[in-house]
């Protein structure tokens, strides 16, 4: 199950830490790391360890445009080179997940026709689940036509045992999504308010369920204003932001840097929505009785703030990103072992984009993008706000044991790759791959984290390097709560794998902390020859509980700089 935000109840131990100054390997290798005169040549003993745990780590200040200048490049290399990766799945006698097939390929086109036999883009079926009625077997492939948007606002896709999915044709890769329309149409909203200054609300066509996103031209998208549902109505709420390196000293895991506070009263729509390009989704809470669980909800309104105009004629596309009746992910692979996901792009969702079954083994993700993943109020407990109360939009979630994720394109995700479970008798979880990735305006990057009774290691090997990671926390799901780190392996003192190496890794900017990671005398982890950059009073590390049971610990990167 996928963890449910908690309230904050933590506090945090501020340190220092310093800097080792070597060159990351892969794409980063070539370079340079920043001058050595930038850095405290005589590190505390306490920056000296948190060096030590770093190990070979260069570090960068994020306020140093022409330094980092050179990372944001190579950054914009990786996208291009994911976006525009070519097929290269071929048929074969002899099957390696990720580069042949060995059975028969079908083709599915937006223009297709379903009565076809679907063995050929001449003779392509038409709705993407087509390919789940009976005739793919273990070994096929199903390819997608390139250009084409296939809206699964009913169900999810079930992907297959063993089978590969890819696309096929010229363009941008086929994009899959909950979004039922698009809704970039005049009649799709209605002006509700018109107010001074030139404020104008828009309240959509239609009733809909929990409104998780908006999303304007693939580029930008609506913030949402938060509100707590009560018996009495929609209660306003306060998002009160909470700094760890400046106030906050406690001892626990603070899992977020934001704090929800009744605002003390019920507001109208014009009185909520004060700046354009925000939203409000009011689903029907009608007989509203704790614990509400949002998804049993009736469809409600959505308003809209667009000063500019009518935002069906001010956009060319707007995906409402809102929770179906039915399955929330997009692709699901809880059934399946072995397959593959090529050359796909899953948008605008809810819950997760790709959900796997942690019992399952062997599937392998590539050349792939994940974009929009919505937020969704989930399970309220109290009349009284608390931060328990969204479903975040991960992007790859938990897939299969034995896992490659590589080379694929992730923004504005809740968290953009998480491996985690609480499910105590799993073995045998071979090695977890993500590599080659680049993530940008996610909640999180990637979290990896196993609960682990007793001495067997449920992993032989976690590898997490070569990924670039930037600016996480700063995105669609800056309200999620989910506490923005790049890189996230726990704090829990458990060894959950034999082998925890992360390395190689370009991390830059975060609204919390970098790194996240267990202390080094319960899990032994192997991080070294990243590149780190966080502005010089930011957060870098927050270190788990050690055995003796010593809470959280924080070090910034203040001591890092001479002056």
């Amino acid at each position: 199950m996928k963890r449910v935000l908690w309230l904050l109840t933590a506090v945090c131990i501020l340190s220092g830490l310093c800097a080792c100054g070597a060159d990351g390997k892969g794409q980063t290798q070539a370079l340079a790391p920043p001058s050595a005169a930038s850095y405290a040549a005589e590190p505390s003993p306490e920056a000296a360890a948190v060096a030590a745990f770093l190990k070979d780590t260069t570090y960068l200040d994020l306020a140093d445009a022409a330094g980092l200048a050179p990372y944001y490049e190579a950054a914009a290399q990786r996208k291009a080179a994911i976006l525009g990766a070519p097929t290269s799945i071929v048929r074969s006698d002899t099957f390696v997940r990720g580069e042949t097939y060995t059975g028969t390929a079908y083709y599915i086109s937006p223009t297709g026709n379903d009565e076809h036999d679907g063995l050929s883009p001449e003779t392509a079926w038409r709705d993407p689940v087509r390919c789940t009625w009976g005739e793919v077997q273990p070994g096929d492939a199903v390819f997608f036509e390139r250009g084409g948007v296939y809206r699964l606002a009913e169900a999810s896709l079930r992907l297959g045992q063993d089978v590969t999915y890819s696309a096929y044709g010229e363009g941008p890769k086929p994009v899959f999504t909950i979004a039922a329309e698009n809704s970039a149409r005049s009649e799709c909203w209605e002006l509700w308010h018109e107010g001074a200054g030139g404020a104008k609300i828009w309240k959509y066509y239609k009733p809909t369920h929990d409104v998780g996103g908006i999303v304007f031209n693939d580029e930008s998208y609506a913030r949402r204003v938060l509100e707590w549902p009560t018996p009495n109505g929609w209660l306003a709420v306060d998002v009160l932001p909470m700094d760890p390196v400046n106030g906050i000293v406690a001892r626990e895991d603070p899992c977020t840097n934001i704090q929800v506070a009744s605002a003390g009263e019920y507001r109208t729509v014009e009185e909520s929505l004060t700046e354009d390009m925000t939203y409000i989704s009011r689903v029907d809470i009608s007989g509203l009785t704790y614990p509400f669980e949002a998804s049993q909800a009736g469809a409600g309104e959505l308003y809209l703030r667009c000063d500019k105009g009518n935002p069906g004629e001010c956009f060319a596309d707007i995906e409402v990103i809102f929770q179906n009746e039915n399955d929330t992910s997009v692709l699901d692979g809880w059934h399946a072992d072995g397959y593959v996901l090529d050359n796909l792009s899953v948008k605008y969702y809810l819950d997760n984009a790709v959900n796997g079954n942690l019992m399952r083994r062997d599937a392998v993700i590539q050349n792939c993008t994940v974009e929009w993943g919505g937020n969704r109020l989930f399970s309220i407990e109290s009349e009284e706000p608390t931060n328990d109360y969204c479903l975040i939009g991960d992007g790859i979630y938990g897939v299969a044991a034995n896992a490659t994720i590589r080379n694929n394109y992730m923004r504005h995700c809740g968290n953009a790759c998480t491996f985690e479970s609480s499910m105590e008798l799993l073995e045998d979880m071979g090695t977890y791959t993500v590599e080659g990735n680049l993530m940008e305006n996610c909640g999180q990057g990637i979290r990896v984290s196993l609960i682990n009774e007793g001495e067997k290691n449920r992993f032989d090997a976690v590898l997490l390097r070569d990924n670039i990671i930037l600016d996480s926390g700063n995105g669609m799901n800056n309200a999620c709560l989910e506490e923005p780190v790049a890189i996230d392996l726990g704090v829990d003192f458990v060894q959950y794998a034999g082998s925890i190496e992360v390395c190689d890794n370009v991390l830059i900017g975060s609204t919390l902390a970098i790194v996240k990671a267990p202390h080094p005398d319960a899990v032994k982890t192997n991080i070294h020859n990243n590149t780190i950059a966080q502005s010089e009073n930011g957060a870098l590390l927050t270190m788990g509980y050690s055995p003796s049971g010593d809470g959280i610990s924080w070090y910034t990167m203040s001591m890092v700089k001479t002056n």
